[in-house]
């Protein structure tokens, strides 16, 4: 199957990448500046004829429509939307707003660009999949903890992208999963779950659900979270 992952330098878009390639797949791998990624560069040597790296940066229109025209006609069988930021973290009073709207393009509005960019290669594919990795700090119901403006919103904001794709293209399986909480540059080293343990969940997950599923939220294990 042809893969289409992006964030993939490192963390659990390099680990999804890793264990996709092991698995047999093609991987189109996506990251903003690959040629610095020891981890791509090193699987592009173990399998350079299953590994299809890109440079660019998922917050611009030009760099994902020259990405998208590097495919060809490539059938695109799963998307996974990976990459993201965290942003700032600081006190409402004091936050700033810039990073908001920064964090937000990165996390609710790449995804947009990503998927419509690719939507006629997804359409190419007898079963294609949308996968977006989001969080559950993007689940309304489950905040009890506040702050975290800019990164709460941006993905609960992905999940509602995601909600009505999923309505509008009823022949495509699209989710949303928390990967839980990662040790990685973002989660931190006190995270409990390693890159790999929630990279083989992903991937179990998408490549077990099918269109009943779709318009579904899901944790890394297929545990359902609330909205």
């Amino acid at each position: 199957m042809n893969y289409v992952v992006t964030g993939t330098s490192r963390g659990i878009g390099l680990e999804m990448t890793t264990q996709l390639l092991a698995g047999g797949h093609v991987v189109h791998a996506v990251a903003r500046t690959p040629e610095k990624s020891k981890g791509l560069n090193e699987l592009k040597e173990k399998y350079h004829d299953k590994l299809k790296i890109y440079s660019a940066d998922v917050t611009s229109d030009k760099q994902v429509s020259a990405f998208a025209e590097k495919l060809g006609d490539t059938v695109v069988d799963v998307l996974i939307n990976n990459a993201g930021i965290y942003g700032e973290n600081g006190d409402f009073e004091n936050l700033d707003l810039a990073d908001v709207e920064k964090t937000f393009s990165n996390n609710a509005v790449a995804p947009m660009r990503v998927t419509r960019a690719l939507l006629p290669h997804l359409k190419k594919s007898a079963h294609p999949k949308v996968l977006h990795v989001t969080s559950l700090m993007g689940s309304i119901e489950d905040n009890t903890g506040g702050g975290s403006y800019g990164y709460r919103m941006s993905k609960t904001a992905l999940n509602m992208f995601h909600k009505s794709f999923t309505n509008d293209y009823k022949k495509i399986t699209s989710i949303v999963i928390h990967p839980g909480w990662v040790k990685t540059d973002m989660g931190g080293s006190a995270a409990p779950t390693l890159p790999k343990d929630s990279a083989s969940g992903i991937l179990k997950v998408i490549q077990g659900v099918t269109l009943k599923d779709s318009g579904k939220f899901f944790d890394f294990e297929g545990d359902p979270i609330p909205w």
